[in-house]
């Protein structure tokens, strides 16, 4: 079987099930190629034979040689960690995740950050320890994706809590300081890709960095342009010239920061539904990754389950070339392969794949 093979049923065959980063784990099926092969297609810029699947086509993997994935992780004490910039983090188990700890934050000025942050050096954490203890959850035929903690304003945020982080963006007097903290902080995670690179061999990093609300950004692009798109554009330079893709996470209403997302050279963004993705879709998808998947609720009936999928495969995913959401239940990812699967063939014999 390889890319020139047509659907058959037989396809649908669960073969196994692989774990996925959030949630039950998810079916294998008897795909054609490896799921590894489909999603790197995908980030090659060719037609993927199937729409490939956010969850469970790649193994997903937060690496706690990291002080800050061990400083976030759940806790039965609750007791708060240090991350290695200096910040406690507690875990919030109502929200499933983990907070900087409550009160003044570690850095009082901006100006002075140099004197209350430390900055980690991932050269100096137990690669080789964090490789062998993970090695059997990777792969060959699943693509080796490796998921990245706060980012630059994230990064600031935790050290100087949202309003002062807010402000210090457009803050003459502030800028230069933010300057020197988003090189230091670019600096630490081209050493943390670098590694990423030599101990995993990974295929795709994240980038996580949330700059919106559920309403609006939370800066203009114009102060984004300023203060963060150089150390961006100069971390998707370092990953690609390492031979890896960027994705990009960054939750919120971020719509307009799209042009700058192409602009720095990422390759996906696993946006909110909130944004219209089969818009965005439709005007930057020859340049730029998207997720996204049919629009189903629970109460739907199978026919309405049935035109939602139809109108997915005739909007966002017509060419394939999108990721799937970790949300879709499995009777959808069963769905949904079988149509992306279908419509590949329809593309290749219209003349529309990209080979």
């Amino acid at each position: 079987m390889a890319r020139d093979s047509r659907f058959s049923p037989s396809e649908l065959k669960v073969v196994g099930q692989v774990p996925a980063m959030f949630g039950p784990p998810v079916d294998v099926f008897d795909t054609p190629i490896t799921p590894r092969e489909n999603t790197l297609l995908l980030y090659r810029g060719k037609t993927p034979m199937w729409a490939p699947f956010a969850s469970g086509d790649v193994t997903s993997l937060m690496l706690d040689c990291d002080p800050e994935n061990r400083a976030r992780n759940p806790r039965s004490d609750g007791s708060a960690i240090k991350d290695g910039y200096g910040v406690e983090w507690i875990y919030v188990e109502i929200a499933g995740g983990a907070m900087v700890r409550p009160g003044s934050p570690i850095c009082p000025d901006i100006c002075r950050w140099e004197d209350y942050v430390s900055i980690p050096d991932p050269d100096t954490w137990d690669w080789e320890d964090c490789y062998e203890r993970n090695k059997d959850r990777l792969s060959p035929d699943r693509a080796t994706y490796i998921a990245v903690p706060g980012c630059l304003f994230e990064r600031l945020i935790a050290i100087l809590d949202f309003e002062n982080a807010a402000l210090a963006l457009i803050d003459d007097d502030a800028k230069e300081s933010v300057h020197r903290f988003f090189r230091a902080v670019t600096d630490v995670h081209k050493k943390f890709y670098t590694n990423c690179k030599k101990w995993f061999n990974a295929d795709i990093v994240n980038f996580n960095d949330d700059w919106g609300s559920q309403r609006a950004e939370f800066f203009s692009v114009d102060t984004a342009r300023e203060m963060l798109l150089p150390y961006v554009k100069e971390l998707t330079d370092h990953v690609h010239s390492l031979g890896m893709y960027w994705d990009l996470h960054c939750c919120g209403f971020v719509e307009h920061f799209v042009p700058l997302f192409i602009e720095a050279g990422e390759d996906s963004w696993g946006g909110q539904p909130l944004n219209d993705k089969p818009k965005l879709k439709k005007q930057y998808g020859d340049r730029f990754i998207f997720t996204d998947s049919p629009k189903i609720r629970p109460d739907m009936t199978d026919a309405e389950k049935d035109a939602a999928l139809a109108a997915f495969m005739a909007g966002p995913c017509a060419d394939n070339r999108l990721l799937i959401e970790n949300s879709v239940s499995p009777e959808m990812r069963r769905r949904i392969y079988e149509a992306s699967r279908r419509n590949y063939d329809r593309l290749v014999d219209e003349g529309k794949a990209i080979l």
